[in-house]
């Protein structure tokens, strides 16, 4: 038997306990006592499996934060939220992922009568309560039936064990240094002020400083540029000032105007990661994000993306690379470990979006060679010096990442050169380096041809090797054309700018990043879930960041190499899904974040 719950709360404190059972016509609901709520663990923990809406990140997070115990109900509790993301990954970020929602979108005009007799209940917390149970009944069976349907038991089982992981990422935190911290905003302060002084980036009346959250889009920066280089930049976008540094038809005084408006903005990013600033007495400085323990605590959502998890508050996630954060102490570098005789270990895939977008493509032959260090990075680069080129490792990698999500030439050629308005020629070598990708592996080639014929159709659905699927509208502006099948020769048709194929080229470019990306963001959520479900790393196996493709751990510094052998040989063992490719897989530590990688 399947019991759905619901609890609400009010000033972190569980106020009503909600149940529903069958087909949510006897749901329940009532207030919190220690008899109630010892009735209501009973019914869960008798129960074959138990439902709820994001049950196991908020309900049972805040029955443990009571101090009860969850570990017997997390085995059989089934997510209705984390079910319905893998069912219906494209609404990722689009709000439709509350209980409502879903009860609108799966059970259709009943779901609509649902919906409509919510309303009544709204002003009285015990009728939400058992509102809400019922809901999560109604929709079980549903979910249930789209799942087998899909074969996505195994995703979903996979999800839900991350979620929980996820969860108590969230509650072990990630420790920062505070000295660090301090020695990043005194290097801040005194260049803010430096750059405000030399560029004269005040209000009108000089007197006050115009405001340096998002400064790349003010207005009156846009304006004082245009005055004093008569240059407007096309976009308000913070690339389009790191684009404008090599920009070869403006001065070098426009060139240091841009990189003051770069710098100035990253001083508004650190307060977004980090929260708002605020000095005390002496030494002392608080970061609003910051708790007194000197922790951040990252919530990540599994559901927040089609193809990856999102953290916030903050987004430990963009936090830049050390070798993107121009700072001589880098932000990354307040990160340490959990303890101070620890030291973080970080392992992570090697081109595993490579791999598995050729995999997803069918193209074993590209796979073997990515295997074998055949496709670099660096060796792509060569590539395209033979072509009168002078390309790097960093541009050698957005060709790949570019051809990898079907990025269009003109948008490579944006990346590659750095540039708001890339020429004609630019875009025309960057066409080249993809048909030159593209006759180089027939088999992606033909797997691109066949996704561009299907994409005539709206929605596309595409489904990854595990199971998770996709339907990809087509998000251009310009709407469906009559015209929009016409043939076009083999060198245009996939990068074709008219807008006859705008609709179908938004549908095959997502179509082509989701099946990359989110198979490789499958792989790294099954090596999550064996790490700790295994406990592979004794008792430190609970992950302090996932970023990406990449985990983080706080280990002991004197097993450290023992542990990076133990998580580079998880990360190795064969996926089913992927074909038993043994993926690659990087080990490094370090004293913190950024000495880490």
């Amino acid at each position: 038997m399947t019991v759905s719950f619901d609890m609400e709360w009010t000033k972190e404190s569980i106020d009503v306990l909600g149940l529903a059972f069958g087909d949510g016509l006897h749901a329940t609901a009532t207030g919190r006592t220690p008899e109630t709520m010892s009735q209501f663990l009973d019914v869960l923990h008798r129960a074959d499996r138990i439902a709820g809406h994001n049950a196991i990140d908020a309900d049972l997070g805040q029955l443990e934060k009571e101090g009860l115990d969850t570990s017997a109900l997390l085995p059989k509790t089934f997510d209705t939220r984390v079910a319905f993301h893998a069912v219906n990954s494209h609404l990722a970020g689009t709000g439709s992922f509350g209980l409502r929602s879903i009860v609108l979108l799966l059970n259709g005009r009943q779901g609509q009568r649902f919906g409509l007799d919510w309303k009544q209940y709204e002003s009285d917390l015990h009728r939400t309560c058992a509102y809400d149970a019922a809901a999560v009944s109604w929709v079980v069976p549903t979910l249930d039936r789209l799942i087998a349907a899909h074969r996505l038991e195994n995703t979903v089982d996979i999800g839900l064990k991350c979620s929980d992981i996820f969860r108590r990422m969230r509650l072990q935190g990630v420790q920062l240094d505070k000295d660090v911290l301090r020695q990043i905003y005194d290097a801040r302060k005194t260049n803010t002020g430096d750059l405000i002084e030399k560029h004269g980036l005040w209000e009108d009346r000089g007197t006050k400083r115009i405001r340096r959250v998002a400064i790349w889009r003010s207005p009156k920066v846009l304006d004082l540029f245009e005055s004093r280089f008569g240059y407007r930049p096309a976009n308000l976008q913070r690339s389009t000032w790191t684009k404008l540094l090599y920009s070869t038809h403006l001065s070098d005084d426009a060139h240091e105007f841009a990189s003051a408006i770069v710098e100035l903005g990253k001083g508004a990013n650190d307060a977004h990661w980090l929260g708002k600033p605020t000095e005390g007495d002496g030494d002392d400085l608080h970061f609003a994000k910051v708790s007194e323990d000197g922790k951040i605590y990252p919530r990540y959502d599994i559901c927040g993306s089609p193809d990856r998890a999102i953290a916030s508050g903050p987004n430990i996630q963009n936090f830049p690379r050390p070798s993107d954060d121009p700072r001589p102490v880098k932000l990354r570098s307040a990160v340490i470990p959990l303890d101070p005789s620890h030291v973080i270990l970080g392992v992570d895939f090697s081109s595993v979006e490579t791999i598995t977008n050729a995999y997803e493509s069918q193209d074993m032959d590209r796979v073997q060679a990515v295997l074998e260090k055949r496709v670099t990075h660096e060796g792509t680069a060569a590539l395209f010096n033979a072509m009168g080129l002078s390309l790097n490792r960093h541009q050698g990698k957005a060709i790949n990442h570019g051809f990898d999500k079907g990025e269009s030439p003109y948008n490579l050629a944006r990346t590659l050169f750095k540039t708001d308005r890339p020429s004609r020629q630019q875009v025309v070598q960057c066409t080249a380096m993809f048909q030159r990708m593209l006759a180089e592996y027939p088999k992606t080639a033909a797997f691109r041809n066949t996704l561009w014929e299907r994409a005539q159709e709206n929605p596309l659905v595409v489904t990854n090797s595990f199971g998770r699927r996709l339907l990809c509208f087509s998000r251009s502006k310009y709407g469906e054309s009559n015209d929009r099948f016409a043939k076009h020769e083999p060198a245009k048709k996939y990068w074709c700018s008219c807008k006859a194929c705008a609709p179908r080229r938004d549908r095959w470019k997502y179509a082509i990043a989701f099946l990359g990306r989110s198979a490789a963001f499958d792989a790294l959520l099954r090596k999550m879930a064996a790490i700790w479900y295994d406990r592979r790393l004794d008792a430190y196996s609970l992950p302090i960041m996932e970023v990406h493709d990449e985990l983080d751990f706080s280990v002991p510094r004197e097993s450290v190499e023992r542990y990076a052998v133990i998580a580079r040989e998880c990360f190795q063992e064969p996926i089913p899904e992927l074909g038993c490719i043994i993926l690659p897989a990087s080990v490094v530590w370090g004293n913190n974040w950024a000495t880490a990688h």
